[in-house]
């Protein structure tokens, strides 16, 4: 296979400022309003309650039960006093706010109920309050747990998968607890900057650059980035910074994987980039090579790894190694190198 390759992503720009791949904010009732507009389903770090169903003897476990299972996931959003309706496969959309009574729930009294049914207390819960006519919309963003959170009520630990919550496996529980002294990493999104459009050449120019962040508290120092993309062709180049450190694999006729190995320590709670390769496109060729294409970026690092495509014509991502297989059409992943360099052409610096 010919070594000039195509790659463009001229419809995707984004401000690294604002981009995040797992956190969305829900801060108003507008906010809530758009996920009902556009029937944004629940999904592992988004959870809608029409209330706290304090008929039911139990409601207090299955707070704690619903909570704490969202932190010994990923971490995400609970909207309380939000209807949702079920529709086919299990899909739960929103559909109607419906405040909660200021005598059924206080911001105080929920606080209070997390704390005490709660083991180790979840810190950093956000709770927001937006009052309405009859009552209140509660907003909870549960972080991502540092170590295994179980329900003080029944003993038990709980993790969210997709849209339900189950008790979690032996190893879940030890995996979670060491998530301190694992260090995870996270992809926290991606960027495409259209760098060179010269209207006397037949290229133009394009840099992808991914934001890692180090969701732990103490320092990694070993980690690797992957960037795979599900179709090539003959129509582009790559270019990479010499003080970088690349290599790519062809893994089939219409797959490509590059490599980005890390170049610095990466602190606790630090963000940094890496990337910065360049791609020079026919631009004959740019809307059919965006056509579909799909950007599936692996993150490695020790103890685990994190799993996420974009979407550059949707601006959409997609986390998790099965989705991200659904998506690209495949039950897995089978790399079958054809070749592998550990350098290509390099960007000089001035």
């Amino acid at each position: 296979m010919p070594m000039s390759l195509l790659i463009h992503w001229g419809l995707f720009h984004r401000d690294f400022s604002n981009t995040n791949v797992r956190r969305m904010t829900i801060e108003s009732i507008a906010d809530i309003q758009f996920l009902i507009d556009n029937s944004v389903e629940e999904s592992t770090e988004l959870e809608y309650k029409r209330s706290f169903a304090k008929a039911n003897p139990k409601w207090k476990e299955e707070l704690a039960k619903d909570i704490s299972a969202m932190a010994n996931a990923n971490g995400g959003i609970f909207i309380y006093g939000l209807a949702e309706k079920n529709v086919s496969n299990g899909l739960s959309l929103p559909e109607l706010i419906t405040p909660i009574p200021s005598t059924e729930m206080t911001k105080d009294q929920l606080s209070q109920l997390l704390s005490s049914n709660i083991t180790p207390k979840i810190n950093n819960i956000e709770i927001s309050v937006l009052p309405q006519e009859g009552g209140n919309v509660f907003i909870l963003h549960v972080p991502k747990g540092i170590t295994a959170h179980q329900n003080k009520i029944n003993h038990l630990y709980y993790i969210r998968r997709n849209a339900t919550v189950e008790v979690m496996e032996d190893y879940e529980i030890r995996d979670v607890m060491n998530r301190q002294s694992n260090t995870p990493l996270e992809i926290d999104g991606c960027g495409l900057y259209k760098t060179k459009n010269d209207p006397y050449s037949n290229k133009v120019e394009y840099t992808f650059m991914a934001k890692i962040q180090n969701v732990g508290h103490s320092v990694c120092e070993v980690y690797k980035l992957n960037v795979y993309f599900n179709k090539i062709s003959l129509h582009c180049e790559f270019s990479f910074p010499s003080n970088e450190n690349f290599s790519y694999t062809a893994l089939d006729a219409e797959r490509l994987k590059i490599s980005c190995r890390y170049q610095e320590p990466i602190f606790g709670g630090e963000t940094l980039e890496m990337g910065h390769f360049v791609l020079h496109i026919d631009k004959d060729h740019e809307e059919e090579f965006l056509d579909g294409l799909i950007i599936d970026m692996i993150l490695f690092y020790p103890g685990g790894s994190c799993d996420v495509a974009f979407i550059p014509s949707e601006q959409r991502y997609v986390e998790g190694r099965d989705k991200i297989n659904t998506l690209l059409g495949r039950d897995k992943r089978i790399d079958y190198p054809i070749l592998e360099v550990d350098s290509f052409k390099k960007i000089e610096k001035n």
